[in-house]
């Protein structure tokens, strides 16, 4: 639904993209990805025998804590898929109700699955091996969509906004301190969002901005370069 380039936190629907659901069987939701908060009331009567899957349902999910002036709530991290240990529950249901759906498809998506569930177990296997040395390690991100890489990890997020929302200059100040205390050099911004904020931290504590894809479509080869890109900001 949401095209390359997009941000979900943002996105909205066009009337083609609405009008494409109209002979869909499955919706496959992320979980708590902003549009589908703001858009699948509308997604789900247009047509109304859709059957809509959850992913996140069965989950162990994570909190992002959103600072908002002199107060702060707590929302759900909907970046499931950046844990591969989750990967492989999300691709298990998937697999489960798609082989219901088309059942005389069931061998095919056998196969697939099985293949896909290599490439996931062996990635994991790689981020296991690079990050181990880096347990308890911290580093800077602009959206905070590594939560659950970092917990699978060891490792420690830390962002600068939160669905779509600008930093405010008090919590400017505590990145920059953090990143000094902790001789952080790099963050992490994802290519969908202005860069003008982290540029200002960048500058600040004599670092650089690298660019991660968590939404890329080949998510092992996006994983294990997230991964490498960890391990050389510690180098």
């Amino acid at each position: 639904m949401v095209p390359p380039g997009a941000s979900p936190a943002t996105w909205e629907a066009t009337p083609a993209q609405m009008r494409s659901l109209d002979d869909a069987l499955i919706y496959f939701r992320i979980g708590h990805i902003g549009f589908e908060k703001a858009w699948m009331t509308r997604i789900q009567d247009i047509n109304d025998e859709m059957k809509v899957v959850d992913l996140s349902e069965g989950l162990s999910l994570l909190s992002i804590d959103v600072k908002h002036g002199d107060h702060s709530h707590a929302g759900t991290d909907p970046h499931t898929w950046m844990s591969p240990s989750r990967m492989e529950s999300m691709a298990r249901k998937v697999y489960s109700e798609l082989s219901v759906t088309w059942p005389d498809q069931k061998d095919f998506f056998r196969a697939n699955y099985e293949k896909l569930m290599q490439e996931i177990k062996s990635v994991n296997g790689i981020m296991n091996r690079q990050l181990t040395p880096l347990i308890g390690r911290s580093f800077l991100i602009f959206h905070p969509s590594l939560g659950y890489l970092a917990e699978d990890y060891g490792l420690r997020q830390h962002a600068l906004e939160y669905e779509g929302k600008e930093p405010s200059p008090a919590h400017m100040k505590e990145i920059i301190d953090l990143a000094r205390e902790n001789d952080i050099r790099i963050i992490f911004v994802q290519e969908e969002f202005d860069k003008r904020n982290a540029s200002v931290v960048a500058d600040e504590i004599g670092g650089k901005i690298i660019q991660i894809n968590p939404l890329a479509e080949n998510w092992p080869d996006e994983m294990r370069s997230i991964s490498e890109k960890l391990v050389k900001s510690y180098q």
